[in-house]
């Protein structure tokens, strides 16, 4: 490569790094876990319970179902050895359900680097007779097996920063690495210096907070393994992640694992009860130099409660090592967008991300200190009155490198525009008026819901066109004065909530009408005798945001 086409490349990486990725491996070179297991306890540091941290790791069993032996050379483990970089590096995760929300509750975990392989019997899904490699222990056989125990990945020697590992292509750096130069900084040159002496009981290993499973949580615990393997195929990766539950319980001077369930294979995103997961790239169908890793969405839509629904997204950076700088969703421009949230894996608030509402888009936005890195999630949610449609969630990278600016994920969104909030209402109490249901054609069961005085009554008029006409101080008609009809008179329950039900027939086609709520108020705004709800524009049969 000339120095004049490096220059021109220079966005998307440095000539170094072009040369570096051209290490895509046949299709025979597979690496794939066969069991996780064993989540072990190492201690705890920091304040008293439930204030402080533990230290935790898991055993994994890997295994080849492939053609050819996969490399595993190994990063040293004496002082002064040489650091070599062909092996596989496990990255290791841990969630939580809270409250219908699936989060992140370890911190960016080290990642264990592999350093010798046993090469034993095979096991499911490498089933056949294990061939002994050419290298013996410096590479993991065809059908050969090896276990790392928790007692193995909790080991400081081989545990690394994950932000050292590209997990698109597999690559490390040996030179300048956390191994190399250790925790004083020592010679960059290849050569192990890192010396783990007086390590606390918790540093480098999987760490939690106590106070996200404080209580002795029982379940909605889960772990997962990602073994990352430096030139694998993409379409050799589906059986490089696994998740798994467990439990943690405090028995009042130490934290006890029991690992339960079974592994399976996919993103931790699995493990969210009722939630849709789709996933995208930024690139296409060339090499690994082509293109980056992939992004995992998350979604569960419920509701609408008092008419709107509520959305929760949780996305999987799986191996994408550009990370991401941007999480933004398609809603109708005419939508209302509320409550709107954002969690990331640290505690500092100061780095989160910042949320707009604008041009028909919700956008999350990262500080240049806080992209989506790979092996974490990121929780994003709102509520909305549109309801949930089809859209394309869309992910800026924050760093620049090869394939596309942005990846695209087909996802659930705010797409179907049921309902139209035209303004507020006025009175004491305040009247609401919302659907409970979508307009949809055959919808027997639709109603509109309006608030008012307890044990009182709310009259229901409509129109089929909308206007805005003062009708008191700060009272406003949305209803067309001149043209409006009366649905009905409707009594409120204790709770001041009343039921207008407008079942819609199966033939309904495609119409907007505008309704609003009059609740019955002593001294009411409206001649004295009535207070208003906002206005709403009811879509019967809606079709998109239209």
């Amino acid at each position: 490569m000339t120095k004049s086409s490096c220059l021109v490349l220079a966005v998307a990486a440095a000539c170094g790094d072009l040369i570096a990725q051209s290490n895509e491996r046949g299709v025979g070179y597979d690496a794939a876990l066969a069991n996780i297991s064993s989540a072990t306890y190492y201690g705890r540091r920091g304040a008293p319970y439930p204030g402080g941290e533990i230290g935790i790791a898991f055993q994994n069993q890997l295994c080849n179902p492939g053609t050819v032996p996969v490399e595993w050379r190994s990063p040293g483990g004496s002082i002064g050895s040489t650091i070599l970089t062909d092996h596989p590096k496990f990255g290791f995760l841990v969630a939580r359900e809270v409250n219908g929300r699936l989060v992140q509750i370890s911190d960016w975990s080290y990642c264990k680097h592999a350093f010798l392989s046993l090469n034993s019997p095979s096991v499911s899904p490498c089933l056949g007779g294990c061939v002994q490699p050419p290298a013996g222990g410096a590479q993991l056989g065809v059908k050969c097996s090896d276990i790392y125990s928790a007692g193995n990945n909790a080991s400081r020697t081989y545990l690394g920063p994950p932000a050292e590992i590209n997990p698109w292509l597999g690559t490390w750096p040996a030179v300048g690495s956390y191994f190399d130069v250790g925790e004083t900084g020592g010679a960059a040159d290849g050569l192990r210096s890192l010396n783990t002496s007086g390590f606390d009981a918790v540093k480098n290993r999987v760490t939690l907070r106590e106070a996200n499973v404080a209580g002795g949580v029982s379940s909605g615990l889960f772990f997962s393994i990602h073994v990352i393997v430096e030139g694998e195929r993409v379409e050799n990766r589906g059986n490089n992640i696994m998740s798994r539950p467990f439990t943690l319980a405090w028995n009042g001077t130490a934290w006890t694992t029991t690992t339960t369930g079974t592994a399976s294979f996919g993103s931790i995103l699995s493990r969210w009860s009722g939630a849709t997961i789709t996933e995208g790239s930024n690139g296409g169908t060339g090499t690994l130099a082509d293109q980056d890793g992939r992004f995992a969405v998350a979604v569960k839509v419920t509701g609408p409660t008092n008419g709107m629904w509520r959305y929760e997204y949780c996305v999987h950076n799986i191996d994408n090592n550009r990370g991401g700088a941007t999480f933004s969703l398609p809603v109708c421009p005419t939508g209302r967008v509320q409550n709107i949230g954002f969690r990331d894996i640290d505690t500092n608030t100061l780095n989160d991300w910042t949320s707009t509402v604008a041009n028909g888009r919700i956008t999350w936005t990262a500080p240049a200190t806080n992209p989506h890195n790979w092996n974490s999630l990121y929780n994003f949610w709102f509520d909305s009155d549109v309801a949930p449609g089809t859209g394309t969630a869309t992910i800026d990278q924050a760093r620049v490198g090869p394939g596309a600016l942005t990846v695209n994920v087909q996802t659930t969104a705010p797409t179907l525009q049921p309902a139209v909030y035209l303004g507020a209402g006025c009175g004491t109490p305040g009247g609401d008026l919302y659907i409970n249901s979508l307009p949809t054609a055959g919808n027997a069961s639709f109603a509109l819901r309006a608030t008012g005085e307890p044990n009182s009554f709310v009259l229901v008029v409509f129109s089929g066109t909308s206007g805005n006409t003062s009708v008191a101080p700060g009272c406003s008609a949305y209803v067309d004065l001149l043209s409006y009809g009366t649905v009905g008179l409707y009594a409120t329950d204790a709770a001041g909530l009343a039921t207008a039900p407008i079942p819609i027939n199966p033939a309904q086609a495609p119409a907007d009408l505008t309704f609003q709520g009059a609740p019955l108020l002593s001294g009411g705004p409206v001649v004295g005798l009535l207070g208003l709800t906002n206005g709403l524009t009811v879509r019967f049969a809606p079709v998109g945001c239209q």
